[in-house]
């Protein structure tokens, strides 16, 4: 080593600290070249996943932050709108943009979806329809703060889009992948070719280029994809395949929805895919061997959209073909396209969906497939931005996946059986005119479980019940109907205590409490979702008589009057189509209005009465010696065939299940059959009739 002397600093490329500055080029250095210059990045790298941000574009970096993320990939329904988008729009797809925009008040929302006299962009100012935040992008007031990767969606302005193309609009880290232009991200020892193909797949629209002055095809504020953007990504792809990299497919439609499109992905060797999901709370992850039970039904699904495909092909062949009889290149695309087609099996039964062996060959070739693709091409749906995402978090050359969505909120059901105990105990106090029982006293298993099970119990309750009557049981149901509380939850409470829950008796009245049935002076409105709709019935001086609004049911109402005389002025007045329906023109979106009267007394058989939580099989009992424990359903007299016979039609009688686990029928849900909807309060509440 001694022979060999090196000096290390030979031809340094630099200044030792405290030499003076050198008036020319340093000796040795050279001059960087822009691909030198790179940034070394420790750690994985995350890559956000995202859909439809619909113009709320400063979630972007919002987005990026709780993520973690380095990149984003966006799969469509970006925003890719303009202040000039707005005159371009047509009616149809302005209220769907509106209806879904988080750019766009709530009150303007409703007032777009409730209609009125007009178009909705004369109704409006512009300024209260905002589509996007994009200018503020391309005026440098907004900056996205990583490089965005985006496709576009099925609801942009097309020539927002041509003008990117052009390069008059430009927005830094923002790139726009089509089937002219992939990206490659070198990232964490992977090579991530993305390839996108946006808008929306319609089959009799792939040979339709819309208002599109170039190959991208839209027009009135919507956007698809046509067939020469297909085969013209295939072109796109063939060019720079590189088999070390890993290839991403990104689209604004699902593959697992469009035959076409699944059949493009493994044309395009794609290892995965990631595609915008329809409104969705919730993102999925899948490969077609997941979702598939056989390679014959994943064919079939391949066959119908061939045969769709091939509906439309013959329908325009004969002017597609000459049309481009002149252009090479667009033959090229077409040609690039079918064969994609081509390769789709005809039938579920045979034919490779991967290419290779197909009818013809041998009977061994025939049906065998490279299930490679099958199996190891991933697919990735997304939730809308709003509700979730997925990252991919890449290091030491491996893909790994996380998956975040805020899902759906169940609250809602242990809040409503809450409330349905509540009103349950509290009406029933009500009506019975005497206090609830004391929290102190032992609660009577055979009788004490629920309102409903009482009712059902009074001619079998123990003689110490007959003899001294408890202050919330009704001592004879035959001749007085107590109001119980109408909405299903109070249903589904009554067949919780009959599973055996013992419920007790509130110590207080709730405070949310219904006017008994028997003294109801109203009018019963079905189909009404709002109070303020059911007030808009009513002429002026008729609302001015409603005491209040009550809700019967999921979707009724029941409007009180202080007198008679108010209440039928009020019917009276109220439009004929609210008040009566044509025989077969039931509308269940339209309110229908009825005079609100309470039930009769129900006489009830030996077979249990409509409404009635009692046996409808065991026929006459002996009342005092009522059988205990889990019966058959198959003991009692009437046959299944009875039983099943009431619940022909929606709205109407249900069987019940009763102490005998019979299925007695429940009260009237509707007040006419058909009409109702959710109908009118289950057993003891009025049913509705003709004024």
């Amino acid at each position: 080593m001694a022979s060999q002397p090196r000096n290390l600093y030979n031809n340094q490329g630099y200044l030792p600290n405290g030499a003076a500055t050198h008036p020319g080029p340093l000796p040795g250095a050279t001059p960087l070249l822009p691909n030198q210059g790179r940034i070394i990045q420790t750690g994985p790298i995350r890559v956000l996943c995202i859909a439809d941000v619909r113009g709320n574009l400063r979630s972007l970096n919002d987005l990026a932050k709780s993520a973690h993320a380095d990149y984003i990939i966006h799969t469509g329904d970006f925003g890719f709108y303009d202040e000039s988008s707005l005159e371009r729009i047509a009616e149809k797809t302005l209220k769907h943009v509106a209806q879904y925009s988080p750019l766009i008040s709530e009150p303007t929302k409703k007032a777009i979806a409730q209609g009125g006299a007009g178009p909705v962009k004369a109704r409006f100012q512009p300024s209260e329809l905002p589509l996007s935040e994009l200018p503020l992008l391309i005026t440098g007031e907004l900056k996205l703060e990583i490089p965005v990767y985006t496709v576009w969606g099925a609801c942009e302005d097309v020539r927002v889009l041509e003008k990117f193309r052009s390069k008059e609009y430009k927005v830094p880290n923002l790139f726009i992948i089509d089937e002219a232009q992939s990206m490659l991200l070198e990232i964490a020892g992977v090579k991530l070719r993305l390839l996108g193909l946006g808008g929306a797949v319609v089959m009799h629209k792939l040979f339709d280029n819309g208002e599109g002055r170039t190959t991208i095809a839209g027009g009135q504020g919507t956007m698809w994809t046509t067939l020469l953007q297909m085969g013209e990504l295939v072109d796109t792809a063939n060019r720079v395949y590189d088999p070390t990299e890993t290839r991403i497919f990104i689209t604004h439609a699902s593959p697992a929805r469009e035959g076409i499109l699944n059949q493009l992905s493994v044309t395009l060797k794609a290892d995965f895919s990631i595609s915008a999901g329809l409104h969705f709370r919730y993102g999925s992850s899948y490969n077609e061997f997941s979702v598939n039970p056989t390679l014959d039904h994943y064919r079939g699904k391949l066959a119908a959209s061939k045969a769709s495909f091939n509906d439309v092909w013959e329908t325009v062949k004969g002017e597609v073909e000459p049309a481009i009889q002149q252009n090479e290149a667009q033959q090229n695309l077409l040609k690039n396209a079918l064969g994609i087609v081509e390769k789709m099996p005809t039938t579920a039964a045979g034919g490779n969906p991967f290419g290779g062996a197909v009818a013809g060959q041998s009977a061994q070739a025939l049906g065998q497939v490279d299930e490679s693709a099958f199996k190891n091409m991933w697919n990735f749906n997304l939730a809308d931005a709003a509700f979730g995402w997925l990252v991919l978090e890449v290091q030491d050359g491996r893909i790994g996946t996380e998956m975040k969505a805020q899902g759906f909120n169940f609250s809602h059901r242990g809040t409503k059986q809450q409330a349905g105990t509540t009103q349950s105990a509290a009406v029933q106090s009500t009506s019975s005119g005497a206090s609830p029982l004391p929290p102190s006293a032992p609660p009577n298993t055979q009788t004490a479980p629920a309102p409903a099970i009482a009712q059902r119990q009074g001619p079998q309750v123990t003689k110490p019940i007959v003899s001294a009557p408890s202050p919330s049981i009704p001592a004879a149901p035959e001749t007085s109907q107590p109001a119980l509380p109408s909405p299903k939850e109070a249903d589904k409470q009554a067949a919780a205590a009959a599973n055996g829950s013992v419920i007790a008796p509130e110590s207080a009245p709730s405070p949310v409490l219904k006017t008994a049935a028997d003294n109801i002076i109203g009018l019963f409105v079905m189909n009404a979702q709002t109070d303020e709709q059911v007030r808009d019935l009513f002429q002026d001086e008729d609302k001015e008589n409603i005491i209040k609004i009550d809700k019967w049911g999921a979707n009724n109402k029941v409007a009180l009057f202080k007198t008679e005389r108010e209440r039928d002025a009020a019917m009276e007045r109220l439009p004929d189509d609210v008040k009566s329906r044509a025989p077969g023109q039931e509308d269940r979106s339209k309110p229908l209005v009825k005079i609100f009267l309470p039930p009769p007394p129900r006489q009830f058989s030996s077979r249990g009465g409509a409404g009635n939580w009692g046996s409808s099989r065991g026929g006459a009992r002996d009342s005092a010696n009522p059988p205990s424990g889990y019966r058959s359903a198959g003991g009692g007299t009437a046959s299944d065939s009875e039983g099943a016979g009431r619940r022909a039609t929606r709205g109407g009688p249900r069987g019940g299940r009763g102490g005998e686990r019979g299925r007695g029928p429940r009260g009237p849900r509707g007040g006419i059959k058909g009409e109702g909807g959710s109908g009118s309060p289950a057993p003891s509440a009025a049913a509705p009739v003709d004024s």
